[in-house]
């Protein structure tokens, strides 16, 4: 059965389409018969254990790797053909590690890049570029001096020396703490606004859950999962709640529930956590209590983390039939 959601974008164009994409090696499929398209104007995250199969799939859309078989486009060229040349220079990349002359600063580093490109490299579109990824303060430092993290977000902005249409990101938050991390978060999400499409692998879950617009989830060189990052959290919503009451209520609000057979489990003196059946609400939860005259101040669904879903989805995964969203019509497939 086919569900249909309404969505305002959904004459969206697609920046990638990828089509029964497989890569085989003697030692077996690296990428196998995937499937999935990247919609412009998104952060859509490409996620997966190790060796799912994520940058051998990002190394295709780069023409880095060809194909086995299947077949892959990228701003309405295809990998393969010999007019994909001249679309790969309106794509940025950050692949595995960034690509730096180390004996170069940040700013020297930058302008070269944009003269290979022959694009503008002009000081105040290097500064630009250095403000975006925070490295203006530390640009005429050699690059062989900055920490990992540092060199990432000069790698960042090499990619995206030339204005790209679309920008490919393989764990661009590798090596930054927290306070980095959530900096590449907040550029992830700029970027669309300067009309730069993103497609990004990272083992952040919490970040991608944060920053990107759809998911495509992997496991074993398959597709497990494609949609919007919502749409894939409802497919493993939670049926646990967490009833807050006042404290004199709390043993008459346990008695009630494991009087229902709900099992209830205390957490604090005045919160108890209960896993609702399938055919139950949080309505019907609420009406359990109020009959038996406990007044919750408060009844709380518990959401599902991408990390929860992601280790559901990866874990033994049923690639069959994987959930996937068309994103031009919003079909759930």
């Amino acid at each position: 059965m086919t569900t249909t959601i309404t969505r305002p974008e959904a004459a969206t164009r697609c920046v990638v389409t990828v089509e029964n994409l497989e890569k085989r090696y003697s030692s077996g499929a690296a990428v196998d018969n995937l499937s999935f398209d990247v919609p412009a104007g998104e952060v859509v995250g490409l996620l997966g254990p190790n060796g799912a199969g994520k940058t051998t799939a990002m190394k295709m859309l780069l023409g880095l790797v060809k194909p086995s078989s299947g077949t892959a486009s990228v701003l309405g060229a295809d990998v393969t053909s010999p007019g994909f040349v001249h679309a790969s220079r309106r794509v940025g990349a950050l692949i595995e590690a960034p690509a730096l002359y180390e004996r170069l600063t940040a700013r020297q580093n930058l302008i070269l890049q944009a003269h290979t490109l022959n694009v503008d490299a002009s000081k105040q579109r290097i500064d630009n570029l250095l403000d975006l990824v925070d490295l203006r303060d530390r640009a005429d430092d050699r690059a062989g001096a900055y920490s990992l993290g540092m060199k990432q977000r000069l790698g960042i902005a090499v990619a995206m020396i030339g204005n790209p249409e679309l920008v490919i990101l393989d764990e661009p938050a590798n090596g930054l703490d927290p306070a980095g991390i959530v900096e590449i978060r907040n550029l992830l999400r700029r970027l669309p606004e300067m009309g730069t499409t993103v497609l990004v692998s990272s083992h952040q879950l919490a970040e991608v859950q944060q920053a990107c617009d759809r998911l495509v989830v992997l496991a074993n060189g398959r597709l497990v999962a494609a949609g919007t990052t919502d749409e894939i959290l409802a497919l493993h919503t939670s049926r646990t709640y967490r009833v807050r009451v006042e404290s004199a209520d709390a043993a008459s609000a346990f008695r009630c529930l494991q009087a229902a057979a709900l099992q209830p489990q205390t957490s604090r003196a005045e919160q108890l956590i209960v896993d609702l059946p399938d055919d139950w609400s949080g309505r019907d939860l609420n009406r359990t209590l109020v009959n038996a005259g406990v007044f919750a101040a408060e009844i709380t669904h518990q959401n599902v983390s991408l990390e929860s879903a992601f280790l559901t989805m990866t874990t033994n995964p049923v690639t069959t039939n994987p959930v996937t969203t068309n994103p031009t019509n919003g079909e759930v497939q």
